[in-house]
């Protein structure tokens, strides 16, 4: 006798919710957004706009003191602009068919997973997408490259990452990090530097021709390893790292015509964050008479630049692509 619709129905919802187990304790190696920002999950479905605080500290250094006859304190407030940070609905399905799941419930075999891997692997992806530069899709919705109010730089030195030197690619980014450090008093120092996953891997083989270290073959000094050791010196920490972030799929290319933007920042939630709901299984459900859907849906709001001015973005040129 045929099986019934219901059936068919939780003998999918079964295999995809097994699935659904495994992926979520799955790490993607293309995903590294959680890398890039610090990501707040629990986004309700519901909400149109999260909303977040941009403050700024308002007093002075020069009073304060007081004495036997103070009789009233100085006032200190934090002045705080709400703004609302665009959220993004996201949804897609995948059909099974009648056939695969007769196959499934009379044979006992595992579900092909291909299409709920694809699914997932495809939701993450947009989460990553709209972190880095704000969907499309999305009206007003920034990215961590894309935040209206952080201060950009341009590279007036015009050159493509493979056509700079070891010395420039050095100084391009020092001197951008000095302009997002001393924003601050030089008190809070940037943790991290995001920029295009191929122009990273250009200025890794970066070297000083002219620089040796003695007792380790005479290896030339690494433009990376100029900029670290300076930091360091700066900070007077000799443990201080900063964190190089690959920004994949050429999202830092082209933010405006013929440029690639690099950032400057400092990872932390106080400063920038996303929220976002991962993504959810959805319930099976009969599409017509010989096939069957279930998808995955997930929300996410871009990046919220809290302290947009703790940043600072260099657009230089493009590599050839």
């Amino acid at each position: 006798m045929a099986m019934e619709t219901a059936d068919f129905e939780n003998v999918l919802q079964e295999a995809l919710t097994e699935r659904d187990t495994t992926l979520q304790e799955r790490e993607l190696p293309e995903i590294n957004i959680g890398e890039a920002l610090p990501i707040k999950e629990g986004l309700d479905f519901a909400l149109e706009y999260v909303d977040f605080g941009v403050s700024t500290v308002v007093g002075s250094v020069k009073d304060g003191i007081i004495g036997n006859k103070t009789n009233s304190l100085k006032t200190i407030d934090s002045d705080i602009e709400w703004m609302k940070a665009p959220v993004g609905q996201w949804a897609k399905a995948a059909t099974w068919t009648q056939q695969e799941l007769e196959k499934i419930a009379r044979l006992n075999i595992s579900l092909q997973s291909k299409k709920q891997d694809d699914l997932y692997a495809n939701a993450l992806a947009t989460i990553q997408y709209a972190g880095y530069v704000g969907h499309q899709g999305v009206k007003g919705q920034e990215g961590l490259l894309t935040g209206a109010s952080v201060q950009l730089i341009t590279d007036a030195g015009n050159k493509t990452i493979a056509d700079m030197t070891s010395a420039e690619f050095v100084a391009l980014v020092l001197n951008a990090y000095n302009v997002a450090w001393k924003k601050s008093g030089y008190r809070i120092q940037p943790t991290n530097i995001a920029m295009d996953a191929s122009d990273f891997m250009l200025a890794m083989q970066k070297f000083d021709p002219d620089s040796a270290i003695v007792g380790t073959d005479l290896l030339p000094v690494a433009a990376m390893d100029r900029i670290m050791a300076a930091l360091r010196k700066a900070s007077g920490n000799e443990a201080f790292s900063i964190t190089f972030v690959k920004v994949p799929s050429n999202y830092a290319v082209g933010i405006k015509s013929g440029k690639t933007r690099m950032v400057i920042y400092t990872y932390e939630a106080d400063y920038l964050e996303m929220e976002v709901h991962m993504p959810e299984l959805l319930p099976v459900r009969a599409r017509d008479l010989l096939t069957y859907e279930c998808g995955y849906r997930s929300a996410f709001g871009g990046a919220m630049w809290k302290q947009p001015q703790s940043a600072v973005y260099v657009d230089y040129k493009s590599s050839p692509q």
